[in-house]
């Protein structure tokens, strides 16, 4: 025999509904005193009863910890919103200047654009912009990526000094991604500049980005006149050797035209 008392009190905790043995019958409780109104939802003052009666029956500890649950939701609920720092300097920034947004460059960890000297050169090698490590080591091409890149090089007869390495965008994205659209196309009118003042024969870009249809006219317009060439960028050559043969083909084209 089950207790009345004991179903009211299983459902006050929250428990749900209780699975009983069909054979199990249930005596009314001597506690609550009396039989249970037949519509408890019309009238709730006889309904409370039996809630009431549960809800003192529980321990001491466990009654205040059921209140301090109850206090600890209630007070995440009223806590008010307070924005971090980095949040508020954004709303500061849409509200003052709503332009301004559109025209900032993600760096990645806030390190700066690397500065690139220009200097006369046979031939200009650009990447879409440098990594996060180049960005650190303030190098571009750093690390084995560089000596790669060098190898390469050598391989048709270019010492390192008579390349100008460059980048489309100076700056590292975050998370080491592609510049937007948006940067690219701002980069263009510098990026021929400075061709123009390395007096390259020639431009050898490095990476996938450089094989899009859409990249290919902004490449004209930095060129101009001048022959270029894409290749896998070296970090990529480091990971899929096998595209290694790829790019010997375009830098043997390359040689072929440098010694003309």
């Amino acid at each position: 025999m089950l207790s009345s008392r004991y179903l009211h009190l299983h459902e006050a905790l929250g428990l749900g509904p209780m699975w009983l043995n069909q054979q199990a019958a249930v005596r009314p409780s001597e506690t609550i005193g009396g039989n249970l109104p037949s519509a408890p939802n019309t009238r709730p003052q006889a309904a409370a009863q039996p809630i009431a009666e549960a809800v003192r029956s529980l321990s001491p500890a466990a009654h205040h910890a059921r209140l301090a649950a109850a206090a600890l939701v209630n007070e995440k609920k009223n806590a008010p919103i307070v924005p971090s720092a980095a949040t508020s300097a954004q709303l500061r920034t849409h509200v003052e200047n709503p332009a301004a947004q559109e025209n900032q460059i993600p760096d990645a960890d806030g390190l700066p654009p690397l500065q690139i000297d220009v200097k006369p050169s046979e031939i200009m090698v650009v990447s879409i912009c440098p990594s996060t490590e180049d960005s650190t080591a303030n190098q571009l091409f750093s690390g084995s990526v560089g000596v790669l890149l060098d190898n390469m090089l050598a391989a048709i007869d270019l010492q390192p000094q008579q390349a100008h390495k460059t980048c489309w965008v100076k700056s590292a994205p975050i998370s080491n991604a592609n510049p937007s659209e948006a940067q690219i196309e701002a980069a263009v009118d510098e990026l021929a500049k400075e061709l123009a003042q390395s007096q390259a024969k020639a431009v050898l870009f490095l990476g996938q980005i450089f094989e899009h249809e859409n990249q290919r006219t902004r490449m004209q317009a930095v060129c101009g006149k001048r022959p270029y060439f894409v290749i896998p960028h070296p970090a990529r050559l480091l990971r899929q050797t096998h595209l290694k043969a790829q790019a010997w083909a375009e830098l043997k084209k390359l040689k072929r035209l440098l010694h003309a």
